[in-house]
């Protein structure tokens, strides 16, 4: 009956703690809002959405061709495809809510976990494990973390792995009675059944963690319960004389981690052959590594809330606040005495060590930069080498200061108070951090610091010291005070978190123009969509921003409405990775993690310069001029949007100023589509670039104007006549346009400009048709990059690109590169016409250059006569069917990603496909007509399924086939003897 009783009271006990992360979450939750900052919108939103298509599908989502031009979907172990947890949140939820449900969920969890670690392994009461429950998943680190939703599930695991680290060390073990196994005796049967179970378990939980797909997070906590194992067994061996329980904790430990590997294999595989072909491969760059650490200036704020206004973005990373009531008390459970039951067994004092060292080394570990022992490790131990943001480390702060907090809370209930000496040091501790974090934000360090903050820390600091001090006549009362007083502190903190913010869910739902126009593009039947390139920033204001603000103004706070406006931008210009989300194919993406592959980095090259290539990919933020028009048309990059900064109003006209045409001596340029527009002037806004100094009256350029009568009208351009602004009005904005103009109105059809200057060059910046009778004016487009129209101007502009080759289409000729940087050598070459040459590259055996080189000589050069064409019949993410028809020999040249994996049939039998242009696939084909299939049957995917297969048939041997057990408990009692 006690029992019974007991049980209830513990479900009671979880029951309120949930209950109260619900509360602390429940915009996201109850109220159904978005969360429409930092990566959790632009990353894992559209990942999300894309899993939900597939799963609902039926689909293995083996590839993405949407970002990057195509890279590899579940091998991305940031997507947690293989998460069991996600499944039935994607059947039954939208992205956006399924996101939001795993988060509580997953905090839910953490919760749980925490206290079962406080309960079954530290033998606190309920009281002291609630306190953990609530300090860990409540605090601040993993508060901070709902942005990156896989690393909150791989943490949520954690006090799990833990405890059953915890049973593993202790197991057998018991108050009063001197270890068995420790001294020698030999072992059972049910003994080992006991030992594997746990072992097992752990393991089970280990792949939950690997699955999530955080690889820093598993990384992290594999090496925290590997330190609280190791505390705790070491300390046995120290005190019974033998090293035998800490080879037996090794043991039973690498037989988990095995498990949990075999078990995530399914993941593993695949992402560890991404690894290979990723930015990643060797390692970050050194300044990646060390990237995001917590400086010390800064660390006082890190650890104490911010109760007065929002963490600053780029201090996410830095937030481990347990509140100054949560602090104090992991402060207390340092500084407590042993009970007699404790001195009995040693197991809950080597547990009170293990937490004070996973402490220790969160903080040590998240100074990176600033601690010496890490810039050693980032250098040269595997692991560390390929992570950044050293802060992530504060995870194991998190654990071990929640743990502390419980152990003291324990001991208060237990009548067992600090005496007023203790409560003191407390106090002056908490002090001093609290100048601290003063004088980190008169350095500098986080921007200004919220005068509510430095009293809630006051107050918090005051209140902790006074309950501490009556908690030695009323330590019952004392201890609630506290932890109503914890309570209240952790829950006003998460007002400075990202889920405050939490804004209207159309900030996701809702479609911006500029996507709805793209989607309305989309082609009809089995035709993939074209590419398309973002190169606009979010500084614009939205068409509607005051019907925003009418609308959803009265619902959110202010900060909840910018991230919202924020949110309607992204989706305006499609910010990496949202095109997945609407299912748009896009030239770039973002991937933060094993994303993109080393090649697609290697190619930006083409067009950017090596300060300028991301190592994430995007392309956005890095492009201040449309590329050349030879790669937008290679890339299948139809549509190019920008914003309308640049763009000015002349006169009452306005000028589309995005392109910059200069032209040298000779050089011409022509619009190339003139829309129906009668008109009486052509306004043109121009300069001379710096270092062009021509004598006034010196003829600069002509303009030819042909009309849809076949007049054709010429006019030329002089300078120091004023009509030819200079370069520093481009940096003034000041700038000026010329009217050319003719007599009666007519409807231009064609408009090219010639530059005749003798030396330097002259920009033509926009050009405006205008009908000066009635005001109005009609834009142009000019480059002499690529020929471009108008198709959409709205909030951005979006320009259709007339020369765009097809997704799928022949090459005549081909050369050879024995190298990635001989490759991108032949394919910037000026002479190189990337529509009818290819360089390919043999890639493991699977391309034949030999073959290659013999069709190449075959033809002699000769291509003016070729005739071939390329049509997709079917395109699915994971198989491509192309209807091919050649004259003579020739390559079909498909501009999805190359990656291992991919196979070809060519009319029903295997074909090689050589790696082409470094990123693409092209298959060489005789004459005639041939069917072509593309399918991705990736081996270490497949490889994975049966390890992961192998590894559940091993878990239920060990668990339930008693003859194994026999065997290893008889080898085991033959090591002891």
């Amino acid at each position: 009956m006690t029992q019974h009783r007991d049980r209830w009271r513990d479900v009671a006990a979880v029951a309120i703690l949930l209950l109260l992360v619900i509360a602390c979450t429940w915009r996201i939750g109850l109220a159904g809002r978005v969360l429409a900052g930092g990566d959790i919108f632009t990353y894992f939103y559209p990942y999300w959405a894309e899993a939900t298509r597939a799963v609902r599908a039926g689909r293995l989502p083996l590839w993405n061709p949407t970002l990057f031009m195509g890279v590899p979907f579940a091998a991305n172990s940031q997507v947690g495809f293989f998460y069991p947890l996600n499944w039935p949140l994607w059947v039954l939820l939208p992205a956006h809510r399924s996101v939001h449900v795993t988060i509580v969920l997953h905090l839910c969890l953490a919760a749980l976990n925490a206290y079962l670690w406080g309960r079954r392994a530290l033998q606190l009461g309920r009281t002291a494990s609630w306190t953990i429950g609530a300090v860990f998943a409540l605090g601040g680190y993993m508060g901070a973390q709902v942005e990156h939703v896989n690393q909150l599930q791989g943490l949520a695991w954690l006090p799990l792995m833990l405890m059953l680290a915890h049973r593993i060390v202790f197991l057998g073990s018991s108050a009063g009675r001197p270890d068995r196994v420790a001294a020698g005796i030999s072992i059972g049967l049910a003994s080992v059944r006991k030992r594997l179970r746990v072992s097992c378990l752990l393991g089970v939980v280990i792949g939950a963690v690997l699955l999530a797909g955080h690889t820093q997070t598993a990384f992290i906590s594999l090496f925290g319960v590997a330190t609280y194992a190791a505390v705790g067994s070491i300390a046995r061996s120290v005190r019974t004389a033998s090293w035998r329980p800490s080879v037996r904790v090794a043991l039973l430990l690498s037989v988990a981690v095995g498990l949990g590997a075999a078990l995530a294999a399914v993941q593993l595989l695949p992402t560890w052959g991404l690894s290979r072909l990723s930015v990643r491969a060797e390692g970050l760059p050194f300044n990646e590594r060390v990237s995001f650490s917590l400086s010390p200036v800064y660390a006082g704020r890190a650890l104490l809330p911010d109760l007065g206004g929002s963490v600053p973005p780029d201090h996410l990373e830095h937030v481990a606040y347990v509140g100054t009531i949560g602090l104090a008390l992991a402060l207390v459970g340092v500084m407590m005495n042993r009970s007699r039951r404790q001195e009995a067994t040693g197991g809950t004092m080597w547990a009170y060590r293990a937490e004070s060292c996973l402490v220790l080394l969160g903080l040590l570990f998240a100074f990176g930069l600033y601690n010496p022992i890490y810039l050693f490790l980032a250098r040269f131990v595997p692991g560390f080498a390929h992570f950044r943001v050293p802060a992530r480390w504060l995870a194991l702060y998190n654990i071990g200061v929640a743990g502390l907090a419980g152990r003291a809370v324990g001991a208060l209930w237990a009548r067992r108070a600090p005496h007023g000496r203790r409560a003191l040091i407390v106090g002056g501790l908490l002090a001093l951090l609290m100048l601290w974090a003063v004088l980190g934000a008169r350095l500098g360090a986080g921007g200004d610091l919220h005068v509510l903050s430095v009293v809630g820390w006051a107050a918090g600091g005051v209140v902790a010291i006074g309950l501490l001090l009556a908690a030695q006549r009323h330590p019952r009362a004392a201890t609630l005070g506290l932890l109503i007083a914890l309570t209240g502190e952790l829950f006003l903190a998460t007002g400075a978190l990202p889920r405050a913010r939490a804004t209207a869910p159309q900030a996701f739902t809702s479609l911006r123009p500029a996507v709805a126009h793209l989607l309305a593009s989309r082609k009809d039947g089995a035709e993939p969509g074209d590419r398309f390139l973002s190169m606009s920033d979010t500084t614009f204001d939205p068409g509607d921003l005051p019907l925003i603000r009418m609308i959803y103004g009265p619902q959110l706070s202010d900060d909840q409405l910018y991230d919202y406006i924020i949110a309607t931008k992204q989706k305006e210009i499609m910010s990496p990775n949202l095109p997945l989300a609407f299912d748009v194919p896009a030239v770039d993406g973002y991937g933060g993690g094993l994303l993109p592959l080393a090649r697609y980095v290697t190619l930006q090259r083409a067009f950017l310069s090596a300060e300028e290539v991301s190592i994430d990919g995007r392309l956005r933020e890095n492009l201040t001029a449309v590329p050349d028009g030879r790669w937008l048309s290679l890339f299948n990059v139809r549509y190019v949007i920008t914003d309308k900064l640049r763009d000015a109003w002349i006169d009452d006209v306005f000028y589309d100023l995005q392109f910059q045409t200069r032209l040298s001596r000779g050089d011409t340029a022509s619009v190339a589509d003139v829309p129906a527009f009668e008109a009486t002037a052509l306004g043109l806004v121009s300069h001379l670039d710096s270092g062009t100094a021509l004598p006034d009256g010196a003829p600069v350029g002509v303009v030819r104007v042909g009309f849809t009568d076949g007049d054709v009208r010429t006019f030329e351009l002089r300078a120091g006549e004023g009509v030819i602004g200079d370069a520093a009005e481009r940096e003034t904005g000041a700038a000026t346009a010329t009217r050319l103009g003719w007599s009666e109105p007519k409807r231009p059809t064609s408009i090219t400009v010639e530059a005749v200057l003798t030396v330097g060059e002259w920009t033509v910046r926009g050009v405006s048709l205008i009908d000066e009778r009635t005001g109005s004016f009609q834009s142009l487009v000019l480059s002499e990059q690529g020929r471009y129209r108008l198709v959409h101007s709205g909030d951005v502009k979006i320009y259709e690109n007339l020369d765009v080759l097809p997704r799928a289409f022949i090459v005549p000729e081909a050369r050879v590169a024995n190298s990635d940087e001989a490759a991108l050598e032949a394919m910037t070459d000026p002479n190189m016409d990337l529509s009818s040459r290819v360089v390919l590259q043999g890639e493991g055996g699977s391309c034949s250059l030999e073959g290659v080189t013999s069709a190449v000589e075959s033809q002699d050069g000769g291509v003016g006569s070729y005739s071939a064409s390329a049509t997709i019949t079917s395109f699915q993410p994971e198989r491509v069917v192309i209807e091919a028809m050649l004259e003579r020999h020739g390559y079909l040249l498909l501009t999805d990603a190359y990656y291992p994996g991919w196979q070809a049939t060519v009319d029903g039998a295997p074909a090689s496909i050589c790696r082409a242009d470094l990123l693409f696939r092209a298959v060489p084909l005789g004459p005639g007509e041939h069917r072509v299939v593309f399918t991705f049957r990736p081996p270490l995917q497949r490889i994975g399924m049966w390890v992961t297969l192998a590894g559940v048939i091993g878990l239920l041997l060990l668990w339930h086939e008693r003859r194994i057990v026999e065997t290893i408990a008889r080898c085991y009692n033959r090591m002891q003897t």
